[in-house]
């Protein structure tokens, strides 16, 4: 167990820190672990995130003291880029599957990785074959995806297509109790949370999981 306290009074800190010194000696016998005495009090550095318009921001590369020039990308290509309306995979993939399929874990048809931006978390999710993209389009869902994380994603759940690699991007806002140093948790970057989706269920048919080494 990991036991972190956040409170705006030192004095109640202090309090704490002095009341679980007892668990070290009539808790469960065959305590272990890092033993360096009581916890000390010490502020809370938080830090503050916040989008900035990209109209506003010019990309610059030097050179051994030559400016490079670089083409203006342009302030919506990203937005671009998100599924709305995925009915077209959904009908392709249907078709694909039949109707014999296995439920497996989402690891057997995807790598992910994930990572934060503050209190957002950012979970990346690649297809193992890209026959298995329309597949996890129609089922990875942001909703979904919401819903499995619901114990750790306070906020919203926004889909993102990532063209060339056969992937998704899923940005969860409020998913880290504050972020970095602003967490009690015991994975305050959210380097576990892509883990974590991989365990989630799918569906898969046996000729798409034939696919796969």
């Amino acid at each position: 167990m990991r036991l972190a306290v956040t409170h705006p009074r030192k004095d109640a800190l202090e309090l704490s820190a002095r009341e679980v010194a007892p668990a070290g000696t009539s808790w469960a016998p065959g305590t272990t672990g890092a033993g360096g005495g009581r916890a000390s009090v010490s502020p809370s550095i938080r830090q503050y995130a916040f989008l900035l318009d990209k109209s506003r921001v010019e990309a610059c590369v030097t050179v051994d003291g030559q400016a490079v020039d670089l083409p203006r990308a342009e302030a919506h290509a990203v937005t671009a880029l998100r599924i709305s309306s995925p009915a077209r995979a959904t009908q392709t993939d249907t078709a694909a599957q039949g109707t014999d399929t296995v439920e497996v874990p989402l690891i057997h048809l995807a790598w992910a990785r994930s990572g934060d931006k503050g209190d957002t978390s950012n979970i990346g999710v690649i297809a193992r074959h890209p026959a298995l993209l329309p597949l996890l389009r129609e089922q990875l869902t942001e909703a979904r995806v919401a819903e499995w994380l619901a114990h750790l994603v306070k906020g919203r759940v926004t889909r993102y297509d990532v063209p060339g690699i056969d992937a998704f991007n899923f940005v969860c806002e409020q998913a880290l109790g504050g972020g970095g140093m602003a967490s009690l948790r015991n994975d305050p970057l959210g380097k576990g949370m892509g883990q974590i989706l991989l365990a989630m269920p799918v569906r898969a048919s046996p000729a798409l999981l034939a696919l796969l080494p």
